[in-house]
């Protein structure tokens, strides 16, 4: 497992996806462990989002078609495909019914997006050691 951030690019540029007070959302800046992840590998090339701090053994999750936090895995709705798009970017591909749908800061909000868009959908990917 490896200690992530990860920074919004684009018009949100600076902005953190946040899992701080219990909710998924876009924190300025880095303030604590409310911003930064475990990156869990699982198999077939799969990764986890895993959560510190006060919300430490929840995953980030799309299940039900939207964004929030899950206690542990219970299946496809807290995995996702980590494709690397170039230098430390990279963009979150849900599996399962969300199949097709990227994790998105697009908007100022975090959502689920149909499709890679572009830099709605593209992260900056940060070490935390």
């Amino acid at each position: 497992m490896s200690r992530i951030a990860l920074q919004a690019l684009g018009a949100e540029k600076g902005k953190y996806l946040s899992h701080a007070l219990g909710k998924v959302w876009l924190q300025n800046g880095i303030q604590g462990e409310g911003e930064v992840f475990n990156l869990e590998k699982r198999p077939n090339g799969r990764v986890a989002l895993v959560c510190l701090g006060a919300e430490a053994g929840k995953y980030l999750s799309h299940a039900f078609d939207k964004l929030w936090l899950q206690n542990g895995i219970l299946g496809e709705g807290e995995e996702w495909i980590c494709h690397e798009k170039i230098h430390t970017d990279v963009a979150f591909e849900c599996l399962g019914k969300e199949s097709g749908k990227f994790l998105s800061h697009s908007n100022d909000l975090i959502c689920l997006q149909n499709g890679y868009q572009g830099e709605g959908e593209l992260w900056q990917k940060e070490d935390q050691r």
